[in-house]
């Protein structure tokens, strides 16, 4: 049985072989054979021209379904040139928030020729004042609220007429006649209680709920926390506002952890966090890596001068420098692992700024104990390649003391890092291993300079 990803590939063909036939009625069948999710793979890999074609024959529906699914910049291109009333259709479709975030990437005059065609402007323009990395910004207006007076009866016989085409139908949120959230209530509890019990005596008064500022981040891991479908955003009197789905958090999810991974290869995100790979222009790559990479150049110049400096120790036991890549490149990695180690556990709360001592002194027994391992190995190996007791013992004792520096070091730059409001990921394994690179030869050249009768 052929895989799913085989299975777009042969749509694809055979879209654009319909197409080709000038059959677009076909292609269109075929590619709404697919989940919505896969549509809009297929869809990105057509042809301005060929996307143009299946434009034509989709219902409203199914390219508001479409265009939800497609990245920020995809959807951009899809309807930039799309007439303001066809545009406005597809919005009014669509989501609140899916939509408000489409109107925030169009130019703010296309923006306003399709506000002013759309029946539902005014579910979307609230949500449009809110930055994109807050709950305002990632929230939808589109709930289910009841009074705290309506009955269970009443409640199920309101979903069953407005049929609820929301993302989180599963909660209910009570809200007061002034729309002040008071409570939340289940499909499970109105469906299991008498018909005649209001909703006030079953629901549940104490409601997790954030401000339309609070960073998304902290809202997905509110919602992670507490395993939440859905999540109401309030204002300063406590007015439900909108909801954070689920969906939304694991589009956070995506985004922030794009944003560490780049920010650990030492890669700016800008440009690049909400692109496909191959949506990216070389242009756009080049420049999110340009001051980084030079930076670390720069930085390893630092190695260089070090070993310049230590010039005459090379030339009088040369055995020295087997040893050099052998010994950064430990020192690196060691760092590279607690830095990795300590920015994960700040992501999860499981660590705070105020306990650097603690972390500290955790990550430096853990540097003694890899040092004191790894440095019986790099002993025996040394023995091995026939460079004398002494050499072996300098290996040794670096491994053991660039290991329990390394890991001391790396536990608490990013603590630092988070302490003075830089994001911790930009102090990236990359830049570790550098600055370990330079004092690691440091460390070496002064215990051979001790331990070796020769120098």
């Amino acid at each position: 049985m052929p895989d799913q990803e085989q299975l777009i590939e042969g749509a694809i063909e055979k879209i654009r072989t319909a197409l080709d036939r000038n059959q677009v009625d076909e292609a269109v069948a075929i590619l709404m054979n697919f989940h919505p999710v896969d549509r809009a793979d297929i869809f990105n890999e057509l042809s301005d021209d060929e996307r143009d074609l299946l434009l034509t024959r989709l219902d409203t529906a199914s390219t508001a379904d479409l265009l939800e699914e497609m990245e920020d910049e995809e959807a951009v291109d899809t309807v930039e040139d799309m007439p303001a009333a066809r545009l406005a259709d597809l919005l009014d479709e669509m989501e609140p928030d899916e939509a408000a975030d489409l109107l925030g990437n169009l130019s703010p005059e296309q923006a306003s020729q399709v506000l002013a065609e759309m029946e539902d402007a005014d579910e979307v323009i609230p949500l449009l004042g809110y930055p994109d990395e807050t709950a305002g910004g990632r929230m939808t207006t589109s709930y289910l609220a009841l009074k705290p007076r309506t009955t269970a009866e009443q409640a199920i016989q309101f979903l069953r007429e407005v049929h609820p085409s929301v993302e989180v139908p599963y909660y209910l949120f009570v809200i007061s006649r002034e729309k002040a959230l008071v409570g939340v209530v289940g499909l499970r509890e109105l469906v299991t209680v008498s018909p005649e019990t209001m909703v006030e005596t079953i629901m549940n008064p104490e409601v997790i709920y954030v401000g339309a500022d609070t960073d998304q981040e902290e809202v997905a891991n509110l919602m992670s926390k507490y395993n939440l479908a859905a999540l109401p955003v309030v204002n300063d009197e406590r007015h439900l506002l909108g909801v954070v789905t689920r969906d939304d958090v694991m589009e956070v999810l995506e985004d922030e952890t794009t944003e560490d991974i780049l920010h650990m290869g030492a890669i700016e995100t800008g440009p690049l966090v909400d692109k496909p790979y191959w949506s990216q222009r070389i242009v756009d790559m080049v420049r999110s890596r340009f001051f980084w990479l030079l930076s670390l150049f720069v930085a390893e110049t630092l190695t260089g001068t070090v070993l310049r400096h230590y010039e005459g120790e090379l030339k009088a036991v040369v055995s020295l420098s087997f040893f050099v890549p052998l010994l950064i490149g430990t020192g690196g990695n060691a760092g590279s692992q607690t830095v990795s180690t300590v920015i994960r556990a700040l992501a999860l709360k499981e660590i705070r700024t105020a306990d650097a001592v603690r972390v500290l002194w955790r990550e430096a027994r853990t540097g003694i104990f890899l040092g004191l391992l790894v440095g019986l190995v790099a002993f025996g190996r040394s023995l091995l390649w026939g460079v004398g007791i002494n050499l072996a013992i300098t290996v040794a004792v670096t491994v053991l003391a660039i290991c329990t520096w390394a890991t001391t070091v790396a536990s608490l730059i990013p603590i630092l890092a988070a302490r003075v409001g830089i994001d911790p990921t930009v102090v990236s394994a990359p830049l570790m291993a550098t600055l370990i690179d330079a004092t690691g030869l440091v460390i070496y050249f002064s215990l051979a300079a001790m331990i070796l009768p020769q120098l």
